[in-house]
Protein backbone atom coordinates (compact mmCIF):
# COMPACT_ATOMS: atom_id res chain seq x y z
CA UNK A 1 0.00 0.00 0.00
CA UNK A 2 1.35 3.77 -0.87
CA UNK A 3 1.75 5.09 2.42
CA UNK A 4 1.61 8.98 0.91
CA UNK A 5 -1.87 8.19 -1.16
CA UNK A 6 -3.18 7.26 2.63
CA UNK A 7 -1.63 10.28 3.91
CA UNK A 8 -3.27 12.72 1.94
CA UNK A 9 -7.13 11.92 1.83
CA UNK A 10 -6.45 11.62 5.49
CA UNK A 11 -4.80 15.08 5.92
CA UNK A 12 -7.50 16.57 3.28
CA UNK A 13 -10.32 15.04 5.33
CA UNK A 14 -8.64 16.33 8.70
CA UNK A 15 -8.53 19.89 7.52
CA UNK A 16 -11.93 19.66 6.64
CA UNK A 17 -13.19 18.78 9.56
CA UNK A 18 -11.21 21.91 11.18
CA UNK A 19 -12.35 24.35 8.86
CA UNK A 20 -16.03 23.64 9.22
CA UNK A 21 -15.36 23.29 13.25
CA UNK A 22 -13.87 26.67 13.14
CA UNK A 23 -16.79 28.07 11.28
CA UNK A 24 -19.42 26.33 13.68
CA UNK A 25 -17.57 26.95 16.95
CA UNK A 26 -17.53 30.47 15.48
CA UNK A 27 -21.48 30.71 14.84
CA UNK A 28 -22.05 29.21 18.28
CA UNK A 29 -19.56 31.84 19.87
CA UNK A 30 -20.93 35.41 18.04
CA UNK A 31 -24.64 33.47 19.03
CA UNK A 32 -24.00 33.62 22.93
CA UNK A 33 -22.18 37.13 22.47
CA UNK A 34 -24.92 38.45 20.79
CA UNK A 35 -27.35 36.81 23.37
CA UNK A 36 -25.65 37.95 26.42
CA UNK A 37 -25.01 41.13 25.24
CA UNK A 38 -29.21 41.57 24.63
CA UNK A 39 -29.97 39.97 28.06
CA UNK A 40 -27.42 42.69 29.81
CA UNK A 41 -28.98 45.55 27.57
CA UNK A 42 -32.48 44.54 28.30
CA UNK A 43 -31.88 44.09 32.21
CA UNK A 44 -29.87 47.22 32.95
CA UNK A 45 -31.70 49.36 29.69
CA UNK A 46 -28.71 51.96 29.50
CA UNK A 47 -28.26 55.64 28.53
CA UNK A 48 -25.15 55.12 26.60
CA UNK A 49 -23.32 51.52 25.58
CA UNK A 50 -19.96 50.88 24.21
CA UNK A 51 -18.29 47.23 22.89
CA UNK A 52 -15.23 46.12 22.75
CA UNK A 53 -14.29 42.32 21.18
CA UNK A 54 -11.88 40.33 22.51
CA UNK A 55 -9.68 38.04 20.36
CA UNK A 56 -12.48 38.12 17.48
CA UNK A 57 -14.62 35.32 19.10
CA UNK A 58 -14.23 34.66 22.17
CA UNK A 59 -16.01 37.40 24.03
CA UNK A 60 -16.06 41.48 24.58
CA UNK A 61 -15.77 43.80 27.03
CA UNK A 62 -18.86 46.17 27.37
CA UNK A 63 -19.34 49.43 29.39
CA UNK A 64 -22.61 50.94 30.42
CA UNK A 65 -23.56 54.23 31.68
CA UNK A 66 -27.16 55.12 33.27
CA UNK A 67 -28.57 55.46 37.23
CA UNK A 68 -29.69 52.60 38.96
CA UNK A 69 -29.71 53.68 42.34
CA UNK A 70 -26.10 54.64 43.30
CA UNK A 71 -24.57 52.48 40.50
CA UNK A 72 -24.30 54.38 37.84
CA UNK A 73 -21.54 52.46 35.53
CA UNK A 74 -21.79 48.74 34.70
CA UNK A 75 -18.77 46.68 32.88
CA UNK A 76 -19.15 43.48 32.14
CA UNK A 77 -16.89 40.98 30.61
CA UNK A 78 -17.76 37.98 28.94
CA UNK A 79 -14.96 34.99 28.17
CA UNK A 80 -16.30 32.27 26.22
CA UNK A 81 -14.70 28.85 25.74
CA UNK A 82 -12.54 28.71 22.49
CA UNK A 83 -15.17 26.79 20.40
CA UNK A 84 -13.82 27.60 17.38
CA UNK A 85 -10.54 25.04 17.29
CA UNK A 86 -10.77 21.79 17.80
CA UNK A 87 -6.96 21.39 18.29
CA UNK A 88 -7.01 23.99 21.04
CA UNK A 89 -10.42 23.28 22.56
CA UNK A 90 -9.81 20.10 24.58
CA UNK A 91 -7.04 21.98 26.23
CA UNK A 92 -8.60 24.71 26.91
CA UNK A 93 -10.91 22.88 28.89
CA UNK A 94 -8.60 22.07 31.66
CA UNK A 95 -8.46 25.22 32.87
CA UNK A 96 -12.16 26.87 31.50
CA UNK A 97 -14.45 24.07 31.64
CA UNK A 98 -17.32 26.85 31.11
CA UNK A 99 -18.10 30.32 29.60
CA UNK A 100 -17.01 33.52 32.36
CA UNK A 101 -19.34 36.21 32.74
CA UNK A 102 -17.42 39.44 34.97
CA UNK A 103 -19.82 42.25 36.15
CA UNK A 104 -18.25 45.53 37.50
CA UNK A 105 -20.82 47.79 38.85
CA UNK A 106 -19.07 51.13 39.67
CA UNK A 107 -21.03 53.13 42.24
CA UNK A 108 -21.70 57.40 42.32
CA UNK A 109 -20.95 57.42 46.22
CA UNK A 110 -18.31 55.58 48.70
CA UNK A 111 -19.13 52.22 49.79
CA UNK A 112 -18.48 51.12 53.32
CA UNK A 113 -16.31 48.58 54.16
CA UNK A 114 -15.48 45.04 52.16
CA UNK A 115 -17.21 41.59 52.26
CA UNK A 116 -16.59 38.41 49.57
CA UNK A 117 -18.90 35.64 49.36
CA UNK A 118 -16.64 32.64 47.55
CA UNK A 119 -17.62 29.17 45.78
CA UNK A 120 -15.54 26.77 48.17
CA UNK A 121 -12.77 25.85 46.06
CA UNK A 122 -12.73 27.92 43.09
CA UNK A 123 -9.36 29.71 44.17
CA UNK A 124 -7.61 26.47 45.52
CA UNK A 125 -4.90 27.15 43.37
CA UNK A 126 -3.91 30.90 43.17
CA UNK A 127 -5.82 31.88 46.08
CA UNK A 128 -8.88 34.68 46.17
CA UNK A 129 -7.44 37.74 44.92
CA UNK A 130 -8.05 40.04 48.50
CA UNK A 131 -6.08 42.31 49.17
CA UNK A 132 -4.60 41.90 53.25
CA UNK A 133 -6.91 38.88 53.11
CA UNK A 134 -5.35 37.71 56.51
CA UNK A 135 -6.85 40.54 58.17
CA UNK A 136 -10.44 39.28 56.90
CA UNK A 137 -12.94 36.89 59.41
CA UNK A 138 -13.76 34.17 57.85
CA UNK A 139 -16.24 31.81 58.16
CA UNK A 140 -18.75 28.94 55.80
CA UNK A 141 -21.96 29.48 54.41
CA UNK A 142 -24.43 27.24 52.37
CA UNK A 143 -25.98 28.45 49.76
CA UNK A 144 -28.26 26.16 47.44
CA UNK A 145 -26.45 23.36 48.20
CA UNK A 146 -23.64 24.69 47.24
CA UNK A 147 -20.30 25.70 49.70
CA UNK A 148 -19.32 28.95 50.24
CA UNK A 149 -16.33 30.66 52.03
CA UNK A 150 -17.78 34.78 53.50
CA UNK A 151 -14.88 37.18 54.03
CA UNK A 152 -15.41 39.94 55.48
CA UNK A 153 -13.26 42.83 57.55
CA UNK A 154 -16.16 43.06 60.24
CA UNK A 155 -18.98 41.07 61.36
CA UNK A 156 -21.62 43.21 59.96
CA UNK A 157 -20.18 44.10 56.67
CA UNK A 158 -20.08 40.13 55.84
CA UNK A 159 -24.44 40.16 57.29
CA UNK A 160 -24.95 43.02 54.73
CA UNK A 161 -23.53 40.68 51.89
CA UNK A 162 -24.93 37.49 52.74
CA UNK A 163 -28.15 38.89 53.58
CA UNK A 164 -29.14 40.44 50.06
CA UNK A 165 -27.23 37.09 48.85
CA UNK A 166 -30.11 34.74 50.81
CA UNK A 167 -32.72 37.07 49.21
CA UNK A 168 -32.12 36.16 45.66
CA UNK A 169 -33.59 33.11 43.84
CA UNK A 170 -30.48 32.18 41.77
CA UNK A 171 -28.98 28.98 40.95
CA UNK A 172 -25.82 29.11 43.28
CA UNK A 173 -23.84 26.67 41.14
CA UNK A 174 -23.57 29.50 38.71
CA UNK A 175 -21.70 31.90 41.35
CA UNK A 176 -17.81 32.21 41.93
CA UNK A 177 -17.66 35.53 43.79
CA UNK A 178 -19.94 38.19 44.78
CA UNK A 179 -18.68 41.17 46.73
CA UNK A 180 -18.54 44.77 47.70
CA UNK A 181 -15.58 47.32 48.10
CA UNK A 182 -15.18 50.45 49.35
CA UNK A 183 -10.91 50.99 48.19
CA UNK A 184 -12.87 50.88 44.45
CA UNK A 185 -16.71 51.87 45.18
CA UNK A 186 -17.65 48.58 42.77
CA UNK A 187 -19.68 45.18 43.66
CA UNK A 188 -18.58 42.93 41.56
CA UNK A 189 -20.01 39.61 40.43
CA UNK A 190 -18.04 36.77 39.06
CA UNK A 191 -20.47 33.84 37.10
CA UNK A 192 -20.94 30.94 34.19
CA UNK A 193 -23.29 32.84 32.65
CA UNK A 194 -27.08 32.36 32.27
CA UNK A 195 -30.08 35.06 31.19
CA UNK A 196 -31.71 34.57 34.60
CA UNK A 197 -29.00 34.73 36.70
CA UNK A 198 -27.70 37.93 34.53
CA UNK A 199 -30.93 39.25 35.10
CA UNK A 200 -31.44 38.84 38.25
CA UNK A 201 -27.92 39.74 39.32
CA UNK A 202 -28.14 43.29 37.60
CA UNK A 203 -31.70 44.17 38.62
CA UNK A 204 -30.48 43.73 42.73
CA UNK A 205 -27.39 45.09 42.66
CA UNK A 206 -28.83 48.34 43.56
CA UNK A 207 -29.82 46.75 46.13
CA UNK A 208 -26.68 45.86 47.73
CA UNK A 209 -25.41 49.16 46.50
CA UNK A 210 -27.90 50.87 48.70
CA UNK A 211 -27.13 48.61 51.93
CA UNK A 212 -23.51 49.19 51.89
CA UNK A 213 -23.27 53.06 50.93
CA UNK A 214 -21.03 54.95 53.75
Amino acid sequence: MNFDALVFPILVILAVVLVAGYFLGRRKNLLLMKRYADVLENALRPEDQQYTWLGGYIGFKAEYKGKWGVVNKVRPTLHLKPRLSLLYYPIALLTMRHDKLYIVAETSQALKGEAHLIQKGYYRIIGPNIENVERFQRRNVNLGGRDFELFSREWKEGERLLGWVQGLSIDFNRVKHLSFTSSTNVLYAFIEPRDDLITTLLREMPDLARAVVA
